[in-house]
């Protein structure tokens, strides 16, 4: 599919998305009963602060993945890089885009080895994943959310139940010891639809098959990033409506509402999974929400986001002219890929 047609496409679906969640929020009261009250805003910065924090979190995390490939990369470079990453990273080509963004920037302008660079951004997206579905498997079966007898509840756990299964095969299978690493790469590629990308995956996770030290590290680094992105979807439901669900209630919003974010797109899945889930549970000191009070948060917390990826901006319009060039460079190269060949992963072969 060629590249602008992709962009546009993806564009309507958001812009699609959005205007079904709003047309149904009018129909309901959610947006008079935000202008009936006025909005707590000790809240609301609350829930910018633990945003801004968790994100910190994710390059402080990334770095250290980087670090322990041998390679150099000062703080100042990684928070640079990282969230100018997380910049791109909202744009309605998804969440490929600002890693594609971090390898070039760490292979081309910190002279990281491209390996060491897709390994590192690899690694960190899917053990960041992982952890996410670990804790909303904790969450879910821990407060008993998984027996809801709602068809968008039962969806949304089906559907982190089984992402947590096949992605807990698939880093056993990819650390599990062996003598020769290619029979895991030939394994991945046979996957229908998705080989091809899988084997690359697969040769990135082997970079780090004798870092498990530091992949433990990551993986309980990730359970504070998304406890605290948690806490700031709670802040702002405080913010907005007053009482709200309870705080563990949020890690389960937080956890099965990103199983929609799973779909390449920037915005949309994530505040429809909310709009659906918000009315399934009790609140103390209210009535129930309706459609729209979901995604009125959801709205809100994506703008946190976007407030926080303007440290991106800043150092993108720093740093304008280099940060183009190496995507230039990038964009002009014969074969175009950020992700290594098998060929290319020498660290453990």
């Amino acid at each position: 599919m060629p590249k602008h047609l992709s962009f546009v496409l993806k564009l309507a679906l958001i812009a699609g998305l959005f205007a079904y969640l709003i047309y149904r929020a009018l129909q309901g009261s959610a947006f008079s009963e935000l202008d009936a009250r006025s909005v707590n805003i000790p809240y609301l910065l609350l829930g910018l602060f633990f945003n801004f924090v968790a994100t910190v979190i994710t390059i402080v995390r990334w770095r250290a993945l980087v670090q322990a490939l041998d390679v150099k990369l000062p703080m100042r470079d990684a928070l640079k890089i990282g969230f100018i990453g997380f910049m791109f990273n909202l744009s309605p080509v998804g969440i490929v885009g600002g890693d594609a963004v971090k390898v070039v920037l760490l292979a081309r302008k910190n002279k990281v080895p491209a390996d060491r660079a897709t390994a590192s951004v690899v690694v960190d997206r899917v053990f960041g994943l992982y952890a996410m579905f670990v804790l909303g498997l904790i969450v879910l079966f821990g407060t008993g959310f998984y027996a809801n007898p709602s068809p968008t509840a039962r969806l949304a756990t089906h559907g982190l139940v089984i992402l947590a299964i096949l992605t807990t095969i698939f880093l056993s299978v990819v650390v599990a010891p062996a003598s020769k690493n290619h029979w895991r790469k030939r394994l991945a590629a046979k996957i229908p639809f998705i080989g091809g990308v899988m084997r690359k995956v697969t040769a990135a996770m082997l970079v780090y098959r004798n870092k498990k030290k530091i992949l433990f590290l990551s993986f309980l680094a990730t359970f504070f990033v998304h406890s605290f992105f948690a806490v700031s979807l709670f802040f702002f439901a405080k913010a907005l409506f007053g009482p709200a669900p309870s705080l563990i209630d949020h890690f389960i919003l937080y956890c099965v509402g990103n199983v929609g974010s799973i779909i390449p797109l920037s915005a949309g899945p994530f505040e429809y999974f909310l709009d659906e889930l918000y009315p399934l549970f009790d609140i103390v000191g209210r009535t129930a929400f309706e459609k729209g009070h979901g995604m009125a948060i959801g709205v809100a917390y994506r703008l946190a986001t976007v407030i926080v990826a303007l440290v991106g901006v800043a150092y993108y319009l720093m740093s304008r002219d280099a940060v183009k060039e190496a995507l230039n460079q990038e964009a002009n190269v014969t074969q175009p890929n950020t992700v290594p060949d098998d060929n290319d992963y020498k660290l453990v072969e």
